[in-house]
Order: C-alpha cells, then structure tokens, then sequence
C-alpha cells in the first residue's frame, strides 16, 4: 500500500490566508492613494475654477425649483472639509471670519451670494454635514430663505 500524501496541511492554509491578506491590504494602499490623487486633483480645481454663467444660472434654477416645492433653503454644494485652511473647525463652531476659510471656488461662490443674493434676501451658510469617524467630513454650501416676507 502507498501512502498518500496528506491533501489539506497547515503549511498551505496559512500560506493562503497570508497571501489573501496581503492582496487586501495592497487592495487597500492602491484605493487610498486612487482616494488621494483624487483629492488632489479635486482641490486644484477648487483653487482654479471660475464660475460661468451657466453655474450662476443653473444654481438659480435649483434655487427656484426649491423654493417653489416648499423648502426653506437648499445645499447647492459640498466639499471635504480637509480643504479648508483650518480643516473645518471654525465652520463647525461658527467662528468669526468662517466664510475666510473656504477654499477657491467655494469662497467665489460666496462673494457671489454676497454681491447677488443677499441683496434679494437670500442667506448663506456653510456646515459640516457628516463626522465619520468622529471628525469633520463634508461642509455643506446652504442658500436659505424665509418662509414668509412677513
């Protein structure tokens, strides 16, 4: 009678559950640097973009269609708050000179409340709108409105 060889050892499980490891966490690295070249090249535009006339316009259609519908404001944008100067903290605590901390096209959009919107009674706000992982995430640009004129 030959003896067969065992056909399951440890030796081979561990190599396999090792090797399985190590694909995820190189999975992992290659998404967390995807995720930061990402950021990278999001934050660039935000220093660079230039508002069109078509953002103007397709940001006052938005407007319109929530105020007719009832809201009371609406969150035109959103960004990571690890974009700001100060990674959000003055946002969230709705410090003086907040609106100073937000990046590129975000601090035009709010020039473009200030010279356009406010006069008709519009207001601005900016908020973090998600802690994952008990931190700041994203801010929130809100335009806002009353209810009534009254």
């Amino acid at each position: 009678m030959t003896e067969r060889a065992p056909s399951l050892n440890l030796r081979d499980l561990f190599a396999a559950k090792d090797a399985a490891a190590a694909k995820r966490r190189a999975e992992e690295r290659e998404a967390e640097e995807h995720k930061k070249a990402e950021l990278a090249a999001f934050s660039e535009r935000v220093q660079t973009y230039e508002i069109t006339e078509e953002d103007r316009e397709r940001a006052l259609s938005r407007i319109r269609r929530a105020f007719e519908a009832g809201e009371r404001e609406l969150m035109l944008i959103k960004f990571p708050s690890t974009l700001c100067e100060d990674g959000g903290r003055r946002i969230n605590n709705q410090l003086e000179g907040w609106q100073d901390t937000l990046p590129g096209v975000f601090h035009k959009i709010y020039h473009w409340w200030e010279t356009e919107l406010q006069p008709g009674g519009f207001t601005f706000s900016a908020r973090i709108i998600d802690f994952p992982g008990g931190m700041p995430g994203d801010v929130g640009i809100f335009i806002g409105w009353p209810s009534s004129l009254d």
